[in-house]
């Protein structure tokens, strides 16, 4: 009953990341709950044995943000409700992760149909409301991102599903299957194209190599051929991207106004003012950062000394960009647990690309991607400034790894 409440409730967390402010925060609290009781029911009636070693590299990876986090504290003397609550939502997957970890295989495989509902929605989403209302409309529908973060998870999902046809057929129509993964594909793109995001587009070639990764049991002189034609797409739409989008092209001329000191307020040249200004935050305190909440505060002061304009201090309250904040607010520790976040779990994920299993294979090559894809987009905008997307990055993870975890084989017992 445990294992099948949380797993039916974890899989609904992609469907509802880009349609619902809500969803995903209550099915993290909820799916703990069962977890937290589960554990209980365990420790107490001795269901099975209390072994955890499963989960470590996922426990380190999940807890060092919330570890970093309160180790700056009691240095710095500084506590953020809010940070702490939005650490603990990491840590909260690690039990729904030991709930997972028992689930059968073919239930957890359900997370593509799930992934393919979220690309659709979002998608559709996207698209009506650029039609409508332009890019400041995108925060007041779903899961209220912004445009940026918005359409990064959009083109991501579109990803996923992609590499999701990989696992063949899972229905009684196969072609209706793939028609629908393929439109969610086109969907997406299309959907982050209107958006106008650059950014998003960085994807594009962790996806070419993750899909070469992929590539078990094909001939070299195939997987060649193979990687001379991705390159051949990413430069053919990295040319088309670069020619047919206004905003690529502002990147040129707002490099050139920030270095002249003419107009250092663009787009492009308020980030790299936050960026500079995060460095000198690390500088300042390198090992446990500024702490958590003092980053507006230690701008100001930035402000004073003409290093950013009044324009950035007025208007942002972090550095768009995940890595960085990390290290402005909590130092080389705080960077530590961030890339521990994303990379640790990619790491579990590259070694199951070698599996003969193919539902292990794919459902890694998914993971990948999705970690991958998540640290390449914090680079240019935070992905967790706001609570809603940590149960969106968490469960999916957790999912993705209790996916592919190899079942031990069952020994059927001799009648007595």
């Amino acid at each position: 009953m445990y294992v099948s409440l949380a797993t039916w409730l974890v899989l609904l967390v992609p469907a509802l990341a880009l349609t619902s402010p809500v969803g995903g925060p209550a099915i993290l609290y909820l799916s703990a709950l069962i977890a937290l009781t589960a554990l209980a029911a365990n420790a107490i009636k001795r269901y099975e044995p209390m072994d955890f070693g499963a989960l470590w590299p996922m426990g380190l990876a999940l807890l060092a943000p919330l570890a970093c986090m309160l180790i700056t504290s009691a240095v710095k003397g500084l506590w953020s409700s809010s940070e702490l609550e939005k650490l603990l939502r990491f840590a909260l997957a690690l039990p729904v992760l030991w709930l997972l970890l028992r689930a059968p295989q073919r239930w957890l495989k359900c997370v593509q149909w799930s992934i393919l509902a979220g690309a659709l929605a979002g998608a559709g989403l996207l698209i009506v409301t650029m039609m409508t209302g332009g890019r400041g409309a995108v925060v007041d529908v779903g899961g209220r991102y912004n445009a940026v973060a918005f359409a990064n998870i959009v083109l991501l999902f579109g990803s996923m599903t992609l590499l999701s046809l990989g696992w063949g057929p899972s229905t009684r129509w196969p072609r209706l299957e793939t028609g629908v993964k393929v439109l969610a594909v086109v969907l997406a793109i299309c959907a982050t194209w209107m958006s106008e995001t650059r950014s998003s587009w960085m994807l594009l070639p962790i996806l070419g190599v993750v899909i070469l990764l992929g590539l078990r049991n094909w001939r070299r002189r195939h997987k060649v051929y193979c990687a001379l034609a991705i390159c051949a797409v990413l430069v053919v739409s990295a040319t088309a991207i670069w020619t047919f989008s206004s905003r690529m092209k502002e990147i040129a001329h707002d490099v050139q106004g920030f270095t002249t000191s003419s107009n250092r307020d663009t787009s492009f040249g308020i980030r790299l003012q936050l960026w500079h200004a995060s460095i000198l935050m690390f500088e300042k305190s390198p090992v446990v950062g500024v702490g958590p909440g003092k980053f507006r505060e230690e701008l100001r002061e930035l402000q004073g000394k003409g290093i950013v304009t009044q324009e950035v201090v007025d208007g942002f309250g972090e550095p768009h960009n995940d890595l960085l904040a990390a290290l402005a607010g909590y130092g080389l520790l705080g960077l530590l647990g961030i890339l521990t976040l994303y990379l640790l779990p990619a790491a579990v994920f590259f070694r199951r690309l070698a599996s003969d299993d193919r539902v292990i294979r794919v459902g890694a090559q998914l993971g990948l991607l999705f970690c991958l894809g998540f640290c390449a987009f914090s680079l240019t905008e935070m992905m967790f400034r706001n609570m809603r997307s940590v149960p969106t990055y968490s469960l999916i993870v957790v999912t993705l790894i209790a996916l592919t975890t190899a079942r031990p084989q069952r020994v059927s017992r001799p009648a007595k």
